[in-house]
């Protein structure tokens, strides 16, 4: 009988106690979730506030081997802000692939609230395509601006209003910035209201940074059992700035056509009927949009990345962020190169001791070891960087030599190559006068 009550006893206990457990994990759960939602709260309340900022950004596809191949990627200078026109807008300058093996294109494109505008120097268009209309001759890259949500009134709320779970994961690092990380699972479409191209993902992670509450890292995951498919974009170098309404706009260079797709105020035409400026239909200049910029136009080094020779660390725009870069562009084959290489050293010697590094891209050699070899016997102060040929095409250099310099922020502040009036002696000098003007 006594064992009985016992058992009774220990039985009521233990049921006791996993109520208890159940109700602390409930408990925990529904805490966790109020914790991640104040965060993406904080970070609606700190891009609201925020008047703009520049960043690195990248994007790229994962998908295992049996898609990797076929993701598209994109990097390059990302500018947020106010402009005077479109309101909050996202503008990018960079390189693109549709494929990670497709030949990479350059882009320049702004997104609004309401439209793309992108410069097309194939067709010598300057192009304008509402975003809520047809996605037909868009460039891919467009819709895989994946945070171009913060430009949204509610830059979460295409995630969070369509979610059955938001959940706060362990604390990750992007770009040297530690982020709270949540995770939302979406809720599932029904058959009647299935998701379409890029909003049919399942899962998305944005990564908040903890100290200034803004965005660093979106993933849309499409998670379909047996094959799992990620898009990310990542920014770095992420500096608050107001930005100018020239950092804010696409290139918009004279002569180009200006074909739109928005619809007039008061008209009913379909918003797939371009209309098209013509600039040889008048000898009179065409406005391509009101208040075009005065400012001086600025340009951001494409995206790059190499691997000096005989070091391990790779040396691309991130890297070089906070300090000068100065590529030189040369071969051994290039005859006024012979004139050029040794002045390049000692501009490299001149500036040693200051953030400034100099970098000797060999272009086209037919045999690196030697080159490699001839290159250290030689005794040169900048470094040597071999198979950089890829290179060339990023920053358009079509002539030998040719020296880019890159200030701080990532501008091009000199790129020029030799010519008759200009003679290597001439080319290395005007290039030390721009990076001690840029260090002042």
């Amino acid at each position: 009988m006594i064992s009985r009550m016992n058992l009774r006893m220990n039985l009521q206990m233990t049921l006791a106690f996993l109520c208890t457990l159940l109700a602390s994990l409930d408990s925990l759960a529904s805490a966790q979730e109020q914790s991640a939602n104040d965060i993406l709260d904080a970070s609606r309340i700190a891009i609201e506030e925020l008047s703009g900022f520049s960043a690195q950004f990248r994007m790229k596809g994962e998908g295992g081997s049996l898609f990797a191949d076929t993701l598209p990627s994109m990097g390059g200078q990302l500018f947020f802000g106010t402009h005077d026109e479109y309101g909050r807008v996202i503008h990018c300058i960079g390189e693109a692939r549709d494929q990670q093996k497709s030949p990479s294109q350059a882009i320049d494109i702004l997104i609004a609230q309401d439209r793309y505008l992108w410069t097309d120097t194939k067709t010598q268009t300057i192009n304008e395509r509402p975003i809520a209309g047809s996605t037909r001759g868009l460039p891919s890259a467009f819709p895989l601006v994946l945070i171009n949500s913060i430009i949204a009134d509610d830059p979460f709320a295409k995630d969070a209003d369509n979610a059955d779970e938001i959940k706060l994961l362990a604390q990750d690092t992007v770009a040297d910035t530690l982020c709270d990380v949540i995770h939302i699972k979406r809720t599932k479409p029904n058959t009647r209201a299935k998701r379409s191209g890029a909003d049919a993902y399942t899962d998305a992670r944005w990564y908040i940074g903890v100290d200034d509450r803004l965005p660093r890292k979106v993933e849309h995951i499409t998670d379909a059992g047996l094959v799992k498919i990620t898009l990310l974009f990542e920014l770095s170098n992420l500096r608050i700035i107001e930005p100018t309404q020239a950092q804010l706009d696409i290139t918009r260079p004279e002569g180009f056509a200006f074909k739109s797709s928005m619809p007039k105020p008061d008209s009913a035409e379909s918003p797939d009927q371009p209309i098209e400026s013509d600039p040889q239909a008048s000898s009179q200049p065409i406005a391509l949009q009101p208040n075009q910029p005065t400012e001086p136009r600025i340009t951001y080094a494409p995206p790059y990345a190499f691997t000096p020779d005989a070091r391990s660390e790779e040396i691309n725009n991130t890297t070089q962020q906070g300090r000068i870069t100065v590529l030189y562009f040369w071969g051994s084959w290039c005859v006024p190169c012979k004139v050029a290489s040794p002045l390049v050293s000692e501009l490299a010697q001149r500036f040693e001791p200051d953030p400034v590094d100099v970098f000797g891209l060999a272009i086209r050699e037919a045999d690196p070891k030697q080159t490699r070899l001839d290159f250290a016997s030689q005794a040169n102060h900048h470094t040597l960087v071999l198979d950089a040929d890829a290179l060339t095409s990023s920053f358009k250099v079509r002539v030998f030599p040719t020296i880019v310099v890159i200030d701080q922020t990532g501008e091009i502040v000199f790129q020029k190559s030799i010519t008759k009036e200009l003679t290597s002696e001439d080319l290395v000098a005007e290039a030390k006068a721009v990076i001690e003007a840029a260090m002042k």
